[in-house]
């Protein structure tokens, strides 16, 4: 899969739709958190494509703990996924959903977005970082700079999704505003 070329569909189909969300695959982040947790990543996956879940230990995640998501894949055509587990600094923005499906949890009208970007996180075997507005009830106040990475379950399939998650306030409400942040970004795919 040519991850730049998905990325840059997606993209447009998010600004063509206003979703205000952007995907970033040449993972430009500037906060040491994160790098520090991709380059973690990085590390638990050696020549492999990918790590395993079960390598991810408590232990190696403390420092990220409070901030973490992890997905399961129950399901492919079509994709269906459920939360495994939602780090205790997330949970009231995204609520006490683990053990959930996405059908059971997330907004009908944001599922299909979901799924999207957690299949091609899976298929496309890399590391995504993810900028956007929140469109969950009663936080559309926040904006979200997300790393998701994809894992493999005991039998080496990409399974699993884990997500580096931070919220802060919206810097900025009006349409241009979005657009110009985005187009600020270095490797803008749009």
């Amino acid at each position: 899969m040519n991850i730049h070329a998905a990325a840059t569909a997606l993209n447009r189909k998010y600004v063509e739709q206003k979703w205000h969300y952007f995907c970033d695959p040449s993972l430009a982040f500037t906060d040491a958190f994160y790098i520090r947790f991709l380059e973690l990543w990085r590390t638990k996956a050696g020549s492999r494509p990918l790590p395993i879940r079960s390598e991810m230990t408590p232990r190696d995640l403390k420092d990220f703990l409070r901030n973490i998501v992890v997905f399961q894949r129950d399901g492919a055509n079509p994709s269906h996924y459920s939360w495994r587990v939602i780090g205790t600094a997330l949970t009231e923005i995204l609520g006490h959903n683990t053990g959930k499906t996405f059908e059971e949890s997330v907004p009908p009208e944001l599922l299909s977005r979901w799924v999207e970007v957690a299949d091609l996180i899976l298929e496309g075997g890399q590391p995504l970082r993810f900028l956007g507005r929140v469109h969950l009830q009663g936080r559309e106040y926040l904006d979200a700079e997300h790393l998701y990475v994809p894992l493999a379950n005991d039998g080496g399939a990409p399974t699993y999704i884990m997500g580096l998650c931070r919220y802060t306030p919206r810097r900025f409400t009006d349409e241009e505003s979005w657009e110009s942040q985005i187009a600020a970004l270095s490797g803008a795919l749009v």
